[in-house]
């Protein structure tokens, strides 16, 4: 990313560029999460090639877009020639993070 691309980088507006580009090269862990369940160690070791898992969410619901873990977005799933991609239709503030974190423990 060019100095001037990180001049436009959305809440970094203001910041000394050349430190922000030591940053941008450090690899972050991007997941998309379409849901989750809890099973019994029984009920894992059951599953086979044609096992088919309920998770909590309805198959129009959007999915969440987890960097290093955290809920940073909300999407759509896509197809993209023969891959999945998510449209991002919502971007998580800190705050509604915060209420995630506190609905989750």
């Amino acid at each position: 990313m060019s100095e001037s691309n990180i001049e436009n980088v959305e809440g970094l507006e203001g910041k000394d560029p050349s430190k922000l580009a030591l940053l941008l090269d450090i690899p972050l862990e991007v997941t998309v999460e379409i849901g989750t369940t809890e099973m019994l160690i029984e009920e894992v070791l059951k599953l086979n090639p044609n096992s088919i898992i309920e998770l909590d969410r309805y198959i129009n619901e959007p999915v969440d877009l987890k960097v290093n873990g955290k809920v940073i977005a909300k999407g759509e799933l896509y197809t993209v020639k023969n891959n999945f991609g998510i449209r991002i239709t919502q971007i998580v503030t800190p705050e509604d993070r915060l209420k995630i974190l506190d609905m989750e423990g």
